[in-house]
């Protein structure tokens, strides 16, 4: 709602100031999906896998719209070159070219590491609406990361199948950007860390450029993703989003 500027002078120096109304847990994610989903975008990213002291770096592209739907293809090393990942709402297709067929993955399936990294398929598929729907939110009270004063988030699961029991995030409260999360077993044991390591203002938002997972079930991993490019509002061509185009040499 619009008001006029000598009349909001006026409420201001008549008027006490109103306190702010609190925003809830799943209102802070949706302002983080207002932040960070795009109508479309390409982006050119490095997945670098470190085992200890190894380290592996896998090229990729990708194309998304929105939330929902994104193809993903790996140019390098050689041993992945040709992978590719469509994803569709909660449906998710792999194409393996040693075997020059699509694997649709389900259920426990989605648990699966992609592509020998910390993130599993699953990850992928988490969207705030969908938080709203399996998950009970609480505020705790307010930290300070690295220098940024955060919200913080804990979110229950209502769903028992669910791997991550619960999942406590830490949203920069200015920029409205998740920059931590540790996601956490029914006993308490935390399983995985993602870590927002670096940020830019893209245009008129900002965006995460460098993003590191840790699975605390594995010894002395963390796999990092480092957004090289990115384009957004770009035009897909058609047939990105389809099982043919997975096939497609």
């Amino acid at each position: 709602m619009f008001y006029h500027i000598a009349f909001m002078c006026w409420l201001a120096t008549a008027l006490p100031p109103l306190p702010e109304e609190p925003l809830t847990p799943f209102e802070i994610l949706e302002r983080i999906d207002r932040n960070t989903v795009f109508r479309t975008a390409y982006s050119e990213i490095d997945m670098i896998l470190t085992i200890e002291t190894r380290t592996l770096t896998k090229t990729l592209t990708s194309f998304a719209e929105g939330n929902d739907q994104s193809f993903i293809e790996f140019l390098s090393p050689a041993r992945d070159k040709g992978t590719k990942i469509l994803k569709t709402g909660d449906i998710i297709r792999v194409y393996y070219p040693s075997a020059e067929r699509v694997m649709r993955l389900s259920g426990h399936m989605l648990r699966q590491s992609m592509m020998g990294s910390d993130f599993s398929f699953e990850d992928m598929t988490e969207r705030a609406t969908r938080m709203r729907e399996e998950y009970d939110g609480e505020l705790l009270a307010d930290q300070v990361l690295d220098g940024r004063p955060c919200y913080v988030l804990m979110l229950t699961t209502k769903n028992d199948k669910k791997i991550y029991y619960k999942r406590k995030i830490w949203v920069d409260r200015e920029r409205f950007l998740g920059l931590q999360e540790e996601l956490i077993a029914r006993s308490g044991k935390v399983l995985k860390v993602l870590t927002v390591n670096e940020v830019r203002q893209i245009r008129n938002r900002f965006y995460p450029v460098r993003i590191t997972m840790a699975d605390k079930l594995r010894s002395n991993t963390r796999t990092e993703m480092i957004v090289k490019k990115i384009e957004f509002d770009v035009a897909i061509p058609p047939d990105t989003f389809s099982e043919r185009n997975l096939l497609k040499k």
